[in-house]
């Protein structure tokens, strides 16, 4: 800018020439020319003076269009365009909401040790897309939230592998309106017990519960619409009054009131499952996005999450205590069948069977049921969502086999049993069937697991035992050497095993009181009729 004045001063007051000029200041002649006539052009104008400032207070502009590019390379091109394929792919696959953004092949690319931009990312991807008009712009508001009071819910979708089966699953998305700290839980169905459950989860973990909780128009939040009237469902109003929280609805088809949850679906989702999506179970890819959510709310180190940290312990440093945990669970009866199993939504479900033809109540959670005979608890599986799947376990059918040992090896309980139990039989009880299945009921009758069956066997190994048999187990399982709780349980805490207690004790009181109710009315109807 210093360069044109002096060039038009030169010429202007100086009265020198073109050439001139241009040995004076070093500079090229068709430079010179350039300004010059843009300097010429000015005065014709119709208001010469205001031509000529706006001339001198606006910078030069260069020509860059022929310009060639020097950091965006043949290889860093190649691999932009892998990403790209790599969209493409799972684009086909169904999984477009975990496509990678430009910013995110651009921190992949600065990973792999290229020096590029963020803008030439962002160019060099636009040049290859084609036919994509220009978005309408619209202006938002930014709200003000104090710390604790709001958080923002909602739902999305990712598609994950799970032990090399594509699955869909559910992302139960909550959000801080102070600090935009984000917690997410995975569930395969989008339905009444996932959204109670994911609020218990999401309470437990901040142990604590924030003021007000904002929805959009989901089915399972709103029951109907009257009018402009929205009725909540009723588990919304059995948590807003278990846990005493307020709640508020968007309006329809504006779900960007929420603020922040919108774009915290996306930005999870991509963050937790953009590079890894293949998974042993359920639980390891929930631990995996717990991993992400916490290091996402621990982020500190760019001027957009500066402070993040802070904000975050201020949210939950002012949250209302937390009441309890609420039992999230349905109940339902069944009928055990010859198989001694319950068919609950076209999975098998193992059973005692000494049940057979017995009724038993079924505690349904997403993840797991709980099988129960009157008030004991007689079995637990981890739900399983594939139909026709068969969920057996081998200690539920010693008794049988007890009559029937030969068909030990043969069952379907024997081959999904516990490894170091089939490695046990193998190596130590061949032909020993009747004795190896009185071995597994003593160690279920007093209470002792699978595992510390196979460890009390490695212990045994151990002290150079050879040929081990059920009475030297049986003693070493005695001896209480490396006793240890059993792992495989699965109960809630006490806490939370009280809450359902109660739960189903209120459910049971009410069917009784049904039942009466109906005998009344029946002997109150025999008595008019005579």
């Amino acid at each position: 800018m210093v360069e044109r004045q002096e060039i038009i001063h030169l010429y202007r007051v100086c009265g020198y020439s073109k050439r001139r000029i241009s040995r004076e200041l070093h500079c090229s002649r068709h430079t010179v020319d350039n300004i010059l006539f843009e300097y010429e052009a000015a005065l014709n104008k119709e208001d010469p003076d205001e031509a000529l400032c706006d001339l001198l207070s606006t910078p030069p502009r260069y020509d860059s269009s022929k310009r060639r590019p020097r950091v965006l390379t043949p290889q860093v091109k190649s691999e932009i365009d892998a990403c790209l394929k790599r969209n493409d792919a799972k684009l086909a696959l169904g999984m477009r909401k975990q496509r990678m953004l430009k910013k995110d092949i651009h921190l992949y690319l600065l990973e792999k040790g290229y020096s590029v931009s963020y803008p030439s990312v962002c160019n060099y991807i636009r040049g290859k897309e084609q036919g994509k008009g220009k978005k309408s712009s619209e202006a938002f508001i930014r709200l003000f939230y104090k710390p604790g009071e709001v958080v923002e819910f909602d739902w999305g979708e990712a598609v994950l592998f799970i032990d090399g089966v594509k699955t869909k699953f559910y992302l139960a998305v909550f959000t801080f309106g102070h600090s935009n700290g984000r917690y997410a839980y995975l569930f395969r169905h989008q339905n009444t017990l996932a959204f109670m459950e994911s609020h218990r989860n999401f309470f437990r973990d901040i142990n604590g519960v924030p003021s007000l909780m904002v929805y959009d128009n989901m089915r399972v939040a709103i029951k109907s619409f009257v009018g402009g009237e929205k009725t909540p469902t009723d588990s919304l109003l059995r948590m807003a009054d278990f846990y005493r929280f307020r709640y508020r609805f968007c309006n329809v088809r504006a779900g960007w009131e929420k603020g922040h949850v919108e774009r915290s679906v996306e930005f999870v989702r991509r963050k937790a499952f953009c590079h890894m999506d293949r998974f042993k179970d359920v639980f390891s890819a929930q631990e995996h996005l717990s991993a992400v959510c916490k290091r996402m709310n621990a982020l500190d180190t760019s001027p957009s999450t500066m402070g993040k940290s802070l904000q975050v312990d201020a949210d939950l440093a002012s949250l209302q205590g937390l009441p309890g945990h609420l039992g999230c669970f349905e109940v339902a009866e069944y009928t055990v069948d010859k198989w001694a199993t319950i068919h609950m939504k076209h999975v098998h479900y193992s059973v005692p069977d000494t049940l057979v033809g017995e009724k038993v109540r079924v505690k349904v959670y997403s993840e797991k049921i709980v099988i129960l005979h009157g008030k004991e608890k007689v079995a637990s599986h981890q739900r399983s969502y594939r139909g026709g799947d068969w969920c057996i376990r081998l200690e539920h059918y010693l008794n049988t086999l007890l009559r029937k040992p030969g068909a030990l090896t043969h069952s379907v309980a024997w081959h999904t049993a516990h490894e170091g139990i089939r490695k046990l039989y193998e190596k130590h009880f061949q032909g020993e069937n009747k004795a190896f299945v009185m071995l597994l009921l003593y160690a279920k009758e007093n209470g002792f697991s699978q595992d510390e069956l196979v460890r009390a066997a490695l212990s045994l190994q151990a002290r150079g035992v050879r040929r081990i048999s059920a009475e030297q187990v049986k003693a070493m399982l005695q001896s209480g050497v490396d006793k240890t709780e059993n792992t495989e349980n699965t109960d809630p805490d006490s806490q939370e095993q009280d809450i359902e207690n109660a739960a189903l004790g209120t459910l049971d009181s009410l069917t009784a009181l049904m039942g009466n109710m109906e005998i009344n009315f029946l002997q109150t109807n025999k008595q008019m009729k005579q």
